[in-house]
């Protein structure tokens, strides 16, 4: 697939990763559509809010529409050649008490746009699928008798007792935590990581059967400017964020040494942009991270010195069922088919990501609706633990 300009469908665009990556789409002069139903717990309920947003309706064709409406897709497709699919609900957390909400906006969205792509696959070059590293649930470990393991789902009465780390599932030993690769077992431990793997599955099987090529990116913990800052069900940085500015007191869950592998948006953006433009094989399928661990005490810390402020937080020990430990990407199929890459640094992002929130106009609500979605889990019986 060459580099000119293409015709170019997103699907979900007005989230983080799909707006940043229109803009930039845009900047290339590509022709650029976008279909979303603006879900106002992502994006608010007034779009206007969003600067990313505005600059996107401005450069784009919008159609407003559901990503299950076999009509609304039918019509988006026509006349593109390429197509980046971001529909999902993302909530790790939310997925386990709402499942059937999660398993029809992230599955049947995506069987509705496989049925679709039947019926273009003469003018559909491309279809690049976000994914997660949700698939890889506890994901890769070394034990040192038994080599490479991957640890099932860690046992709840474990971590009642304050063990957080996985163990070997040969000897029960202690292990440590490795990187992510693409060939590793797919065991996801959370309802929002299953229907992340059925929507790369679905995408990339049927793109396979009609000849059309297909990437899917799984994208480790993205942050950076113009994610969500209104969204109580996912993303730790803005949750994190608007209780230390609130001075309101940060509840770290389990020991506070979970890590996550945080990929600054712009170096996602990037490989989106390589996915859907340049010469790939069809049915690649990518880690996108750094490869580089931060605990969440790590995060507390760079986010307090960002914003200038003293952290109140607590480890509380509480857990929610379906997290998983620690979580970072084996980069080097993505930099076999997709070249090298300079990641931007975590501190560096850290403090851009928190210029930009102190320039935006928050939403004071999205602490209350972080403590309310945790009664929610409580309730539902899956946030357990000390507090």
């Amino acid at each position: 697939m060459s580099e000119s300009t293409h015709k170019i469908l997103l699907i979900g665009v007005a989230g983080f990763i799909g707006s940043s990556t229109a803009l930039r789409l845009l900047a290339g002069g590509h022709q650029v559509r976008i279909l979303d139903s603006f879900d106002p717990q992502i994006h608010g309920e007034d779009l206007k809010k969003s600067a990313t947003l505005r600059k996107v309706w401005e450069g784009a064709e919008v159609q407003v529409g559901d990503a299950r409406d076999p009509v609304a897709v039918d019509r988006a497709l026509r006349g593109v050649d390429t197509v980046y699919y971001f529909a999902a609900g993302t909530g790790t957390g939310q997925s386990m008490y709402q499942v059937r909400q999660y398993t029809d906006v992230n599955v049947n969205a995506a069987a509705v746009l496989a049925e679709q792509l039947i019926q273009k696959k003469a003018e559909i070059q491309r279809v690049v699928v976000s994914s997660s590293r949700a698939v890889y649930g506890e994901g890769a470990y070394r034990c040192a008798q038994h080599g490479p393991v991957f640890p099932k789902t860690r046992s709840v009465d474990a971590m009642q007792q304050g063990r957080f780390e996985p163990v070997c599932p040969v000897c029960g030993l202690a292990v440590e935590a490795a990187a992510s690769s693409e060939g590793d077992p797919v065991q996801p431990t959370s309802i929002y990581g299953i229907t992340k793997y059925a929507q790369e599955q679905v995408v990339l099987n049927l793109c396979a059967a009609m000849g059309i090529t297909a990437v899917a990116l799984r994208y480790q913990n993205v942050f950076g400017p113009g994610q969500s800052l209104r969204n109580p069900y996912t993303g730790i940085l803005s949750i994190f964020s608007q209780l230390l500015l609130e001075k309101r007191q940060i509840n770290v869950f389990e020991d506070g040494l979970a890590t996550r592998d945080f990929v600054y948006i712009d170096d996602v953006v990037e490989f989106n942009l390589r996915a859907g433009l340049h010469a790939v094989a069809g049915g690649s399928v990518l880690n996108v991270g750094t490869g580089k661990r931060q605990t969440l005490l790590d995060v507390v810390a760079a986010l307090a010195d960002a914003y200038g402020r003293e952290a109140d937080f607590k480890v509380s020990g509480q857990f929610r069922i379906g997290d998983i430990r620690h979580a970072a990407a084996d980069g080097t199929n993505l930099r076999e088919v997709l070249g090298g890459h300079a990641f931007v640094g975590f501190g560096q992002g850290i403090k851009a990501f928190a210029g930009w929130v102190q320039s935006e106009e928050t939403d004071r609500a999205l602490a209350q609706g972080y403590l309310r979605s945790l009664t929610e889990m409580s309730a539902s019986g899956l946030l357990k633990g000390a507090r």
